[in-house]
């Protein structure tokens, strides 16, 4: 598992959510930080000094985790250019990229910079947001536990399979939203269908099925998610480059994410290695 660590006050939930998470399954979790291109670099500023100063952050960092989490195997990873190029890179070979979301300028509200969006767009594994300024629980959160729209169709059908293993692998409940749209009666269907799929899977795992006839997907979601474990969503398309390639839910939602949020995108063949699956079977196996 990779986390993101731009500076180590903003980012401090996302490396402590990221720890919890790799802890909990027993899994390895490699810090990764970026410092700029030398070309970026100010005139008469040391890129030694540069370097030196990512590779004490992430050091630190590290050495922090280790003492929360003795029995935690933790690498570090220092990057020479942009944090997105070096996400995107490595995603091909992580089970699961954990970044922050994106900041806003505090004086005029603006984002600066789209790092999570970009990473959760192009990424080849699947992504978290952690929202900065809150601490969650990997197997925590309020009654609704992990949160996953449900609306019948093939993307919501595999993110709701994913949304079932979190669920199970963390030992909470799964919440599945479904929002009336049009037609209603098709919809309902659909999602009761895959639900079912759901409880045969998992027989065990408490499953909470809302259907919400007064809100949008992107309101329902917003305030259903608002405190939860974990909230699970799809991407559209493969690697579009494009905002359009996410969904207007799922990027607005990744703007300001209720919760930490998994954008899940299927990898072939089947999943990948530490994924929930694999975490549940070597968590009982101890």
């Amino acid at each position: 598992m990779l986390v993101a660590l731009r500076d180590a006050a903003t980012d401090r939930h996302t490396v402590e959510w990221a720890a919890q998470r790799a802890a909990h399954f027993a899994v390895p979790l490699t810090l990764l930080h970026a410092v700029a291109d030398p070309s970026l670099v100010a005139p008469g500023t040391s890129y030694e000094d540069e370097v030196m100063a990512g590779r004490e952050l992430v050091t630190r960092e590290a050495e922090r985790i280790r003492r929360r989490y003795p029995g935690l195997h933790i690498g570090t990873y220092l990057h020479c250019g942009e944090i997105t190029e070096a996400l995107l890179g490595m995603s091909a070979a992580a089970p699961l990229l954990v970044i922050g979301a994106d900041r806003r300028d505090p004086v005029s509200g603006a984002f600066a910079g789209s790092v999570a969006v970009q990473v959760a767009l192009n990424a080849s594994a699947p992504v978290v947001v952690v929202p900065a300024g809150q601490e969650y629980s990997v197997a925590g959160g309020d009654r609704r536990g992990v949160v996953v729209g449900a609306d019948g169709s093939e993307v919501s059908r595999a993110t709701l399979a994913r949304a079932a293993d979190e669920a199970d692998a963390a030992g909470t409940v799964l919440t599945a939203v479904t929002v009336l749209g049009s037609p209603p009666e098709r919809m309902k269907v659909g999602a009761s269908t895959m639900l079912r799929d759901v409880t045969r899977r998992h027989p065990a795992l408490p499953v909470r099925w809302v259907v919400d006839d007064l809100r949008t997907p992107l309101s329902a979601l917003a305030l259903l998610g608002r405190g939860a474990a974990l909230l699970v969503i799809g991407r559209h398309g493969k690697g579009a480059r494009s905002i359009r390639g996410l969904g207007t839910v799922t990027h607005t939602l990744l703007l300001d994410p209720p919760c930490p949020t998994l954008v899940f995108t299927r990898r072939e063949p089947g999943p990948s290695a530490g994924g929930p699956a694999r975490e549940t079977v070597r968590r009982s196996a101890h």
